[in-house]
């Protein structure tokens, strides 16, 4: 196997990536042989970083050939670094196939093209990385799934029956497709969470076989058009049920809230359930015969979200300062919870363990804001995180190469006896001075190639440590501060909303605005089938006017109250509370969310 050092050094980049995420939840992983040739079809709603969840949790750690944009080759060094790591040029035109894809050359050129280039990778036994949906996009669930991963598929093992030598088989491991759903429980949210569920395979040339042996019409090929449909609704039905889909914003955004109000904030809902529990909420609310009671229970819970929304609080973080949704807090009782969060924020051993860190990497977290501002495109949520956790990530490789500096610059300006004044327990003195004799043997001086050497391989060690140890400690702390500090921020806005004076709220009309939810534009590069769109489904709502969060935390305690009251009473009168009530009651983690059996 080729050593692919290019990819090796993406994929640990893609590593550092992912750790703009607090947790990245694999499943599956016994569902992805250990060799054989291989197609990846995944879902594809968050960019780059979905490119960097496959590398790096991809079982047994297999290099991966994505399928990547033609466009993207066009610039020389970028091109380069695709090659190198495997990468396969695909041309495309989601909204117009019978066009020319690109200048002076015809579909069916590029087609051999990207088929000789997939069928080598196959041949080989590598992995083919594709997103079957042709491109990024925010949607309430999977818009489309084409063809060309089926097709390339099917094509291959029709190549293979062909091509014989001596009477065997050319490869005796048959090809598998693997659907894979990425799931995000806030794609755009820095310390949000993964779910990465890699499912059942599909023998392709069972498959085939099986759909031809079962045609009374004889017409099926391994290459035929209807097989390719037939393979590719396959691959999307196994997609479909490894991911969260929603009929529309609405009853996305509705389960959202009822998920958030049942397990007080998806950060305390296990990754191992969020996605079940997510789709199972989904057919509650979209079922047609549902209870009487779920249209109230719906607009409640889409008004109390939208007002999340504007306010900019998230429902986990105004439980952590007021639980009892029954509670309308006086103004002292703001106030106190504020000074209490305050001192909780800034006195607690963890934010004091986390401080060095967070000063070191405030450029970081600066960089990271003003970079997805700057390219972001704000009706494009998909885009947001990439920006955020690359610019991040190099702002915080510049903070620990000043730190590599400045150790580099004390290892060649100091002695020994610098040690000794540094103020660290006896007992550690003697390893410090050790460490610090073998480190400065780096930096001898020596004019050589072989000092030189040595010199280099001094400062990358120490850029390492210094990057290893500083990241981890930073990773470590950074979640339970930044939980912290969001309710930190919640208690302000308590504060200030309950301080204002009751003629400063909104109402009526102007509060109307920020109690129905935002719903982005549709992707231009959706290319949507008939009859997926429900009638009642609303069209594109743009976001409405910035507002000081103080003027809606007075709507938005009455909102949660009421959502709350009217989810418990859907789900009693739905009698959907198999265990609910009583894991509740008991205090449990989480409770499972099911039909009455």
């Amino acid at each position: 196997m080729e050593a692919k050092l290019v990819y090796r050094g993406l994929r640990q980049l893609s590593d550092w990536a992912l750790r703009f995420y607090s947790e990245i939840r694999v499943d599956g992983q016994e569902n992805v042989p250990r060799d054989g040739p291989l197609i990846i079809a995944s879902c594809h709603h968050n960019e780059i970083l979905d490119i960097a969840t496959l590398s790096v949790t991809i079982p047994h750690g297999r290099p991966v050939c994505f399928w990547a944009k033609s466009t993207m080759f066009k610039n020389p060094l970028v091109r380069v670094i695709l090659l190198s790591s495997g990468s396969i040029p695909v041309a495309r035109n989601p909204n117009n196939a019978s066009t020319s894809v690109e200048s002076g050359q015809g579909q069916s050129t590029v087609h051999e093209a990207l088929f000789r280039e997939t069928f080598k990778a196959l041949d080989r036994e590598e992995v083919i990385g594709v997103f079957p949906e042709g491109t990024s996009y925010t949607e309430p669930g999977i818009a489309q799934v084409k063809d060309g991963a089926s097709r390339a598929a099917l094509e291959y093992v029709k190549w293979v029956q062909e091509t014989k030598v001596g009477g065997q088989e050319v490869k005796d491991k048959k090809l598998q497709i693997v659907p894979v759903g990425i799931v995000y429980t806030n794609k755009s949210q820095y310390q949000s969470k993964v779910c990465v569920r890699w499912g059942k395979p599909i023998n392709v040339e069972a498959f085939a076989n099986k759909r031809i042996s079962e045609d009374s019409s004889s017409s099926l090929t391994v290459d035929s058009r209807l097989l390719v449909k037939e393979l590719s609704a396959e691959t999307e039905k196994r997609m479909l049920e490894l991911t969260i889909n929603a009929p529309d914003w609405d009853t996305l955004y509705a389960i959202e809230a009822a998920r958030d109000i049942l397990w007080d904030g998806s950060e305390r809902l296990p990754t191992s359930h969020f996605v079940w529990i997510s789709q199972n909420l989904v057919s509650l609310f979209s079922d047609p015969h549902a209870a009487p009671s779920a249209p109230k229970a719906r607009q409640a819970l889409l008004r109390y979200h939208s007002l999340l929304y504007y306010a900019n609080i998230s429902h986990g973080a105004l439980w952590g300062i007021l639980p009892d949704p029954s509670i309308s807090p006086s103004r002292s009782h703001a106030l106190s919870i504020f000074i209490r969060q305050l001192l909780v924020t800034a006195l607690h051993p963890r934010f004091l363990l986390y401080l060095p860190t967070l000063l070191l990497h405030i450029p970081a977290y600066a960089t990271g804001l003003l970079t997805d501002c700057v390219l972001g495109n704000p009706e494009e949520e998909e885009t947001h995180a990439q920006f955020k956790a690359i610019a991040g990530g190099v702002a915080a490789s510049a903070a620990y190469a000043g730190v590599t500096a400045l150790i580099v610059r004390k290892l060649t300006g100091g002695s020994p006896g610098i040690v000794s004044s540094w103020k660290a327990p006896a007992l550690v003195l003697p390893v410090l001075k050790s460490l610090y004799t073998a480190a400065k043997w780096f930096f001898r001086g020596d004019s050589g190639l072989l000092g030189k050497t040595r010199t280099a391989v001094g400062v990358f060690g120490i850029f390492y440590a210094t990057s290893f140890l500083i990241s981890h400690w930073h990773n470590h702390w950074v979640g339970s501060n930044y939980t912290q500090f969001k309710r930190l921020i919640a208690s302000w806005k308590l504060v200030i909303g309950l301080l204002s004076p009751r003629s400063a709220e909104l109402k009526g009309e102007k509060l109307a605005l920020y109690t129905v939810p935002y719903i982005p534009p549709p992707s231009p590069l959706i290319k949507r089938r008939e009859g997926t769109q429900g009638a009642n489904t609303r069209a594109h709502l743009p976001r409405a006017p910035s507002v000081a969060p103080g003027k809606l935390i007075r709507p938005l305690l009455e909102a949660r109250s009421e959502a709350t009251r009217s989810l418990w009473s859907f789900l009693v009168d739905s009698k959907y509370l198999r265990g609910l009530v009583s894991a509740k009651m008991k205090g449990e983690a989480w409770m499972q969310v099911g039909p009455a059996t």
